[in-house]
C-alpha cells in the first residue's frame, strides 16, 4: 500500500524563525505579510507563562515598564494590567536593605554603613577610566558599596568574574548624587532608578498575555506555525528555504528571532565564525517555584540575595502582584531563581539536591521556615542571560556581520546576543520594521 503525506509549500513576504516576543512584535510593526516558525507547542520564548498549583508565572518575573512612554503605552493597551510601585530589598547580613543599595545605607549594621559612605565620599578610584564592570562599580561607588554588595552580586548573577566583564551591562547606571548617599547614610528616604520606581503587571495570565495579545494583533497579516522542526535552511537565489516536518517555507526575507547558537546548526558557516559563536558566553537557570503557608517577606515583591552560601541569587513573592496570583488560604507563592553556566558544577545538580538547598537557604535566612514548604518544583531554562565579556563586543558584531552578508537579519535578546528586556525588544522590532520596509530607523 502506498502513503500519502501531505507536502505544503509556503510562500511569504518575511520568515521569521522563533516564536518569541521579538518575532510577534517584529510581525506586528510590518505592513506586509509573515509566517512565524516556532519549535515549541506554546509560543512566547522567554516571555511564556507557566502554572504552578494554580498560580501563573513568568521566567523572572517580568514586568511591564520602560522609558520609551510610546512602547510603553502600546503594551498597556494591549492588556489590562495592575499599576505597582516598587517594594524591593536586598538581604545583607540578616537586614532588609531597601533597593538600590546605596540609597538605604541606614538599613545597614554601623560598621557597614559607616565603610559603604566614607569609601563613596573618598574614592580614589573616581578619576580613573573603567574599562571593566569591576572598575566601573569602584569608580562610580567606591569600594564600601562595591564589596559589600555590588560586586559578589554581580558575580552570583553572572556566574563569571566583574573584572573579566565589559561595562556594556553598567556602563548606563549614573553616579548617585553625594546628598542622597548622605542622606540615605542618616535614614532620610530617597529613591534611585526612578524610572523603574512604579511599574505594570499583567491582572491575569503573567507575561504571557502580552504574548498572546501580540499574537491576536497579527492574525490578519501572519500566520504562526508551531511547533515546528526544521530540517534544513538554504539560500537558492534570491530566497531562503527552510524545510520542515510541516512543510517548505520560502521568503527573499529571513529574520532570525531564535538563539544564535541554535540558528547556525543549520548553517555552513566558516570557520572563524563558528570560533566567535563559541566563544560567545550565556547563562542559564533554574526557575523554582515553593508554596508556602508562612512567610516573614511581607508585601515585598524580590529580595536580592549577595551572601553566597544562599544558592538562589533573587527571591520574588508573587502575591505583591495581584489577586490573581494569591494562593488561597492566606498562602504564599515564591519563585527562586539560580543562574549556571552550562556544564558548570551547578548544572549537574539533581533536581532533589536544588530543592534541599533552596529550601535551606529560605529556612537559614528566616524568610519561610522549613516545615512551612507546602511544596516545590524546579525547571531549568537553557538561554536565559548573555554574559557580557570582555570580547563580547567583538564577537557579536562578527557573527551578526556574516549574517547580514548571507541576507540573515536578526532581532531579540538570544538573536542579537544583547541583554533586552520585552520593551528593548519591541522598539528593535519597531526600528528593524522601517529598515526592512525601506524607512528611517532612526
Amino acid at each position: 500500500m502506498f502513503k500519502y503525506v501531505m507536502y505544503f509549500q509556503y510562500f511569504m513576504t518575511y520568515l521569521l524563525l522563533g516564536g518569541g516576543i521579538a518575532a510577534l512584535s517584529l510581525a506586528y510593526f510590518l505592513k506586509e505579510d509573515s509566517i512565524i516558525l516556532e519549535k515549541d507547542e506554546k509560543i512566547g520564548g522567554l516571555c511564556r507563562s507557566y502554572d504552578f498549583k494554580g498560580i501563573t508565572h513568568d521566567v523572572g518575573p517580568h514586568i511591564l515598564f520602560s522609558k520609551n512612554k510610546e512602547i510603553l503605552a502600546l503594551h498597556s493597551s494591549f492588556i489590562k494590567t495592575n499599576k505597582i510601585k516598587r517594594s524591593n530589598s536586598i538581604y545583607f547580613k540578616g537586614k532588609f536593605v531597601k533597593y538600590p543599595f546605596e540609597n538605604d545605607l541606614a538599613a545597614l549594621p554601623e560598621a557597614d554603613r559607616d565603610y559603604c559612605l566614607q569609601e563613596f565620599l573618598h574614592n580614589p578610584y573616581e578619576n580613573y577610566e573603567a574599562k571593566n564592570m569591576l572598575q566601573f562599580f569602584l569608580k562610580t561607588f567606591g569600594e564600601g558599596i562595591t564589596r559589600s554588595y555590588l560586586q559578589p552580586y554581580n558575580e552570583k548573577i553572572w556566574k563569571f568574574d566583574s573584572s573579566c566583564m565589559d561595562t556594556q551591562m553598567v556602563g548606563r547606571i549614573p553616579k548617585p548624587p553625594k546628598e542622597d548617599v548622605i542622606k540615605s547614610a542618616e535614614g532620610v528616604e530617597t529613591e534611585g532608578y526612578k524610572h523603574q520606581l512604579h511599574f505594570e503587571y499583567p491582572t491575569t495570565g503573567g507575561f504571557q498575555s502580552l504574548v498572546d495579545a501580540y499574537a491576536d494583533r497579527i492574525k490578519d497579516k501572519s500566520k504562526i506555525m508551531n511547533p515546528v522542526n526544521i530540517t534544513s535552511m538554504k539560500r537558492e537565489g534570491k530566497e531562503w528555504v527552510v524545510e520542515s516536518d510541516k512543510g517548505q517555507f520560502k521568503s527573499e526575507k529571513m529574520i532570525n528571532c531564535m538563539p544564535l547558537h541554535e540558528l547556525f546548526a543549520y548553517l555552513d558557516a566558516p570557520a572563524e565564525i563558528t570560533t566567535a559563536l563559541d566563544n560567545m558566553l550565556y547563562i542559564s537557570i533554574y526557575v523554582v517555584l515553593i508554596r508556602a503557608t508562612k512567610d516573614t517577606i511581607g508585601e515585598k515583591l524580590a529580595i536580592y540575595i549577595a551572601d553566597k552560601d544562599v544558592i538562589f541569587h533573587r527571591l520574588s513573592k508573587l502575591n505583591f502582584l495581584g489577586d490573581e496570583y494569591c494562593a488561597p488560604d492566606g498562602k504564599s507563592t515564591f519563585l527562586a531563581e539560580i543562574t549556571y553556566r552550562p556544564g558548570s558544577y551547578l548544572s549537574t545538580l539533581p533536581v532533589e539536591e536544588i530543592k534541599e538547598k533552596v529550601i535551606d537557604g529560605l529556612d537559614n535566612c528566616n524568610f519561610v521556615k522549613r516545615e512551612d514548604v507546602e511544596d516545590i518544583e524546579v525547571n531549568s531554562f537553557k538561554y536565559a542571560y548573555v554574559i557580557y565579556d570582555l570580547d563580547h563586543r567583538k564577537n557579536t558584531d562578527k557573527v551578526l556581520e556574516y549574517l547580514r552578508s548571507i541576507g540573515i537579519e536578526s532581532n531579540g535578546r538570544f538573536a542579537e546576543f544583547e541583554y533586552m528586556n520585552s520593551d528593548h525588544v519591541a522598539e528593535h522590532s519597531q526600528a528593524l520594521a522601517k529598515k526592512l520596509e525601506g524607512g528611517s530607523n532612526e
